[in-house]
């Protein structure tokens, strides 16, 4: 049953590729899907994107392990939707409309009147998403290969191609279009597994379901009451956690680009209530499944936090339903992987192939962009066969290294217009320097994480660099920028 419905899932991706890839006309059509997502599919894009494996694997993990501190990050991803579409969201769809521009680094290069930016942003993403997509294609076949019962090569390379075809052929809008979908099941999954346990847990829902969990869990660990699980969970993690999530919108390229595609401004303000809607089911369903597992699973069969869904699902699922949450891990790994293929492989191809050989590509634009998307495939997929021993640090800096590189040059595209482009370009080089080699060799011997050096160093650098190079008047296209700002 479970392999019968993956089979159907799969299927339907495939088809979804298919049809977008007979929508798809030019550059905009393939990396922007033509600019006209309404709030759900903006939503639904954001948050599958955002909300990925990790999640639907991990959060239960966690919460197991931690107790009431893992919905830290269930708590503050509303705030990542709230900053990411009402405070930043409106703004860059008005900036990137200004500009007329296709990708992130184009429009960094317009904001700040420098090729050097979009050269340097458009590395930038091609280094933190490869890496990043090394680590999710990893995670991707060994997910493929336990759901399975493959092994892992066969179960990495059934996963890569089944999201690299749809993404080659339909780019942006398959992605859009197969998150929606994916969302869905991610939504449906997560109260099932959540219901499935509840009801072996505890006999099923009732209103004293919170009252009869923290009972039960204070006799088996007071701990998994406390607000950092027995210092499971820092303060300054915690403080880090929130920080950095409510910057995701505006800083992490694979989560700008559905802001970018909006019809128009106005579909930020329904988006954001559709996603916190949709975050607050999974951060809730997930954390509570996660802690009632105590009452379902014997410790001993626990040796890894990780292992909790997939001794979970046997035990409390019927195969049907197993089937259905198992799709939903798929569903939230191969949205994050296809978002991540398709951005990528538009800075590959408008940042780097577009500059390089700009004649060959004008004369086979979309050649060239399925060419990048089917890169951005390849490489990952070939790395992830032998993954290197520093594959955990891979996928460490590759969220700092992005979110940090691009922090302040984004901010300052739409709150600090007397911006210049010496700090822009001072802060990505710095930063892109400071987080891999901070990660790898000195994060450990100092204790310090660093996301907190990233978050302290990237302001830091930006300002003092801009106070010396200040200009005494605005450019005149930033002055107009600001002038449509000012009618929001």
């Amino acid at each position: 049953m479970m392999i019968a419905i993956l089979v159907i899932y799969f299927g339907l991706m495939l088809f979804i590729g298919y049809l977008a890839s007979r929508r798809v006309r030019d550059s905009r059509d393939y990396f922007l899907g033509g600019k006209g997502f309404g709030p759900w599919f903006t939503a639904f894009k954001f948050a599958a994107t955002w909300e990925s494996g990790v999640k639907l694997v991990g959060s239960p993990g966690m919460a197991w392990n931690a107790g009431w501190s893992s919905l830290a990050m269930g708590i503050g991803t509303p705030l990542c939707y709230f900053f990411s579409f009402r405070v930043f969201g409106q703004r860059l769809k008005l900036a990137f409309d200004h500009f007329n521009v296709l990708t992130l680094p184009q429009m960094l290069e317009k904001r700040y009147n420098s090729r050097a930016v979009r050269v340097i942003a458009a590395v930038a993403i091609l280094i933190g998403l490869g890496g990043s997509l090394v680590a999710q294609f990893k995670a991707t076949g060994e997910i493929f290969s336990a759901i399975l019962g493959i092994d892992y090569i066969s179960g990495l390379i059934t996963g890569s191609v089944i999201v690299g075809i749809y993404c080659i052929m339909g780019g942006y809008l398959a992605s859009v279009w197969t998150d929606f979908i994916q969302g869905i099941i991610m939504v449906l999954g997560s109260i099932a597994i959540f219901t499935a346990t509840a009801q072996v847990a505890f006999g099923g829902l009732s209103w004293d379901l919170l009252p009869q969990l923290n009972a039960a869990l204070a006799s088996i660990d007071p701990n998994l009451l406390d607000v950092t699980g027995g210092g499971k969970m820092s303060w300054s993690n915690l403080f880090i956690i929130l920080a950095i999530t409510m910057l995701v919108g505006i800083a992490m390229p694979q989560q700008s680009v559905a802001i970018f595609s909006m019809r128009d401004v106005r579909t930020a303000r329904v988006a954001m209530i559709v996603c916190v809607v949709f975050s607050a089911i999974l951060a809730w369903s997930l954390a509570t499944t996660g802690m009632m597992s105590h009452m379902v699973l014997d410790p001993g069969e626990v040796k890894n936090p990780d292992m909790v869904i997939p001794l979970l699902i046997p035990k409390v699922l019927s195969p049907l339903m197993g089937g259905i949450y198992l799709a939903a891990v798929l569903a939230a790994i191969m949205s994050t992987v296809s978002g991540s293929i398709v951005v990528a492989a538009s800075s590959l191809t408008e940042d780097i192939f577009k500059l390089a050989i700009p004649h060959k590509y004008e004369q086979h634009p979309m050649f060239y962009n399925r060419v990048g998307a089917a890169v951005f495939v390849l490489l990952p997929l070939l790395f992830a066969i032998k993954p290197p021993t520093i594959i955990f640090w891979i996928g460490v800096f590759a969220f700092g290294f992005l979110v940090f590189t691009f922090l302040m040059p984004m901010v300052g595209v739409i709150l600090i217009p007397d911006a210049t482009r010496q700090a822009a370009l001072a802060q990505m080089v710095s930063i892109m320097i400071i987080i891999p080699v901070w990660t790898i060799w000195l994060q450990k011997s100092t204790g310090i994480p660093a996301l907190l050096v990233g978050l302290i160093g990237a302001p830091v650098i930006f300002f003092a660099v801009n106070a010396v190079f200040k200009k005494k008047e605005l450019d005149p296209e930033v002055r107009r920028l600001w002038d449509k700002f000012s009618q929001l």
